[in-house]
């Protein structure tokens, strides 16, 4: 044992080796099945309108929000391409760059206190927080403005500190603070902790730093005051996405907008500094996660601790660790923090730790990871700070773990909704209006599936179709469902022209197969969701054409789809809706010989039908009946308007008075 205690500690890691270090927990954290995640969210439509309505239309796109950002998207996205996987990698790869410029920032502030500054770089890291790591095309869009922004922080310290190339540092630096100012507004505010940082590193007395602080800042304060009298009185869609809540209050009421104000800041404060970082202790156990994965999640996390904790116990400095660092690096936290709200308050939101509001951690990122730091800096026991950072670290790298699963089960989820699309719909009308149930996803909306709808049926350069979940978009972005009604969205860029009368409703509940709803048998369907239900008898399946295959981008989808059950489910629905009886009964033999059966009780009906045409009629009562007892309340119903329609398709034999009669009988069907 002795000889073991020696041993490690005669290993020993300088400040040299932090690089490394970042980036192997980055790889750890993040790095983990990257190629088996995809695009989400803005991502997709993005990428659509760029590879299939080219660069002109992205920068439309763009002109809404934050035009700079978008002439970034326009330099990446060509050298890069639609391939997920890239943009995992690279995502991780700018969030490691963000956290090593973070510890060479405090390197160069603090020198004697290497330590509490690893300890913050890694907190950034692996900040909790902050969800959306995994949406990695556009995060990577933000990380490289944050790299801007934190190089140009570096460059300016150094500015100060090296006079013989001051000017060249400062130079670079004027250029990477206009792009930070320029491209979007989250790290917008954090350009005034320069002056600060300016202040606290400057020699001489009070007035002196105050005098020479100024004078270092004041190019930077003249471009922001610039950027800002654009944005507020000649970019014409500076509030575009998000009203002005706080200075709305503040108009209304002052001392209302004070306590609201208030309110808001306390409450950011506790989320971001504490709460994100006791979520995953308390997430642990409510993964919801099968046997190996939970197993998996429990050996990274305690790989994770241990590697941390034998790194830190064997970082080794020259250098004492006291209270010092929390005393100057604490001011610094405290006004990163604040500043960071700044973007955050004046639109009324307050970091929350669910999708899509947890983005709004971003920029607090830097200032809670410092204060973190700084926390633990005070305890003076080196063993009890190893722990916690140890601790924090694994734990936050495990909630991430928990996140990554997330968000690769939305991408098979994905993937498969328009795998069984393309095989049960070949082609679709111009102008048709998709009516969904809410997908069983997180991380898609049926805006951001609009994308990739359009890149399979739409011929590049043009927008034919368009998703609505019927649950929020009946009645509201879609006013009426009547036929006969024009319809047009603008769609961040391109407009969609559609009609009512090209409606086509659709339900996706996995496990169950992707289904075209069939007007005639499910109009009282009591399986589907009510608000889908509600528009079933507006479903006008002849807007699905015949002619050509909708062709799936081969970078996300790949090649050939699985035969599995719902392969044979939607070609053979497809059939049905061509009246191919023989091409349906071979399918379903070869469909029910399979080691797959159905999830929902429906899919059984397109069989029915199929072996009751080709006068099967014992195969198509025997499947009539599994069926039914699935569900007798709710299958039957539906079972007896299709046993209306074989009666009224097929020619009268004492074969099929029989069955017809029987399943009448058997399934309590009114007369």
């Amino acid at each position: 044992m002795k000889r073991y205690t020696d041993r490690l500690n005669s290993i020993t890691f300088t400040p040299r080796s932090t690089v490394w270090f970042l980036l192997f927990m980055a790889a750890l954290t993040y790095g983990l099945f990257f190629w088996q995640r995809g695009f989400y969210w803005d991502e997709f439509p993005w990428a659509w309108i760029y590879f299939r309505l080219g660069p002109d239309m992205l920068e439309k796109t763009f002109t809404t929000s934050r035009p700079f950002w978008g002439m970034i998207y326009q330099l990446t996205l060509p050298l890069i391409g639609p391939n997920p996987w890239i943009w995992q990698l690279l995502a991780i790869l700018l969030r490691w760059l963000t956290a090593v410029l973070l510890w060479k920032i405090l390197r160069a502030l603090y020198p004697s206190h290497p330590k509490p500054a690893l300890w913050a770089s890694l907190f950034f890291l692996v900040y909790p927080g902050m969800g959306q790591q995994f949406i990695a095309l556009m995060y990577s869009h933000f990380y490289i403005v944050l790299s801007a922004y934190l190089l140009s922080l570096y460059l300016s310290i150094r500015a100060v500190q090296d006079e013989r190339h001051r000017w060249l540092y400062f130079g670079l630096s004027y250029v990477l603070a206009a792009v930070n100012l320029l491209t979007m507004e989250y790290f917008y505010f954090l350009e005034f902790a320069r002056a600060f940082i300016f202040w606290q590193m400057l020699p001489g007395t009070w007035k002196e730093r105050i005098r020479k602080a100024v004078l270092y800042f004041l190019p930077y304060f003249l471009f922001f005051i610039g950027v800002t009298v654009w944005r507020m009185f000649f970019f014409q869609h500076q509030n575009a996405s998000y009203p002005y809540v706080l200075l709305d209050i503040f108009k209304e009421d002052m001392s209302t907008g004070v306590l609201y104000f208030m309110n808001q800041v306390l409450l950011s404060f506790m989320r971001t500094v504490f709460e994100a970082w006791i979520l995953p202790f308390l997430q642990i156990g409510l993964t919801g996660f099968g046997p190996l994965t939970l197993t998996l999640m429990l050996v990274l996390l305690l790989a994770s601790i241990l590697l941390v904790g034998a790194y830190l116990f064997a970082f080794k400095t020259g250098y004492s660790e006291d209270r010092e660092f929390a005393n100057q690096a604490g001011w610094l936290g405290l006004i990163l923090w604040g500043l960071s709200g700044g973007s955050v308050w004046v639109i009324g939101i307050i970091p929350q730790f669910n999708f899509s509001i947890d983005r709004f951690m971003l920029p607090f990122m830097l200032g809670a990871s410092l204060l973190l730091a700084c926390l633990i800096s005070l305890i003076n026991v080196r063993w009890i700070q190893v722990t916690l950072v140890a601790l924090l670290v694994g734990f936050a790298g495990s909630r991430h773990f928990q996140l990554d699963e997330a968000y690769r089960s939305d991408w098979v989820t994905q993937q498969k909704l328009f795998t069984q699309m393309t095989e049960r719909i070949p082609e679709l009308e111009k102008g048709t209006i998709l009516l969904a149930n809410d997908f069983p996803v997180t991380y898609y909306s049926d805006n951001s599936l609009t994308g990739p709808l359009n890149w399979i049926y739409s011929p590049p350069g043009e927008m034919n179709v368009i998703l609505y979940f019927a649950s929020f978009r009946v009645g509201k972005t879609l006013p009426s469902v009547e036929p006969g009604q024009p319809h047009e969205l603008y769609y961040i860029g391109p407009t969609f022209h559609g009609n009512t009368n090209n409606l086509l409703v659709v339900n996706f509940e996995p496990p169950g197969c992707f289904r075209v709803i069939d007007p005639e048998i499910e109009s009282e369907n009591r399986l589907l969701a009510p608000a889908v239900r509600d528009v079933v008898s507006y479903s006008n399946p002849d807007v699905i054409l015949f002619e050509k295959q909708g062709q799936l981008p081969g970078p996300l989808y790949g090649s050939e789809p699985e035969r599995d059950w719902c392969y044979y489910f939607e070609q053979a629905d497809l059939a049905r809706q061509q009246e191919d009886w023989e091409t349906v009964t071979h399918l379903g033999d070869v469909a029910f010989s399979l080691n797959d059966y159905p999830n929902d009780p429906l899919e059984r009906f397109v069989f029915i039908e199929g072996y009751a045409h080709t006068g099967d009629w014992k195969k198509a009562v025997e499947l009539s009946n599994t069926s039914y007892k699935i569900s007798k309340a709710f299958v039957g119903p539906m079972l007896c308007k299709l046993w209306d329609r074989i009666e009224r398709e097929t020619p009268v034999s004492p074969e099929q008075v029989s069955a017809v009669t029987a399943a009448r009988s058997d399934y309590e069907c009114s007369p």
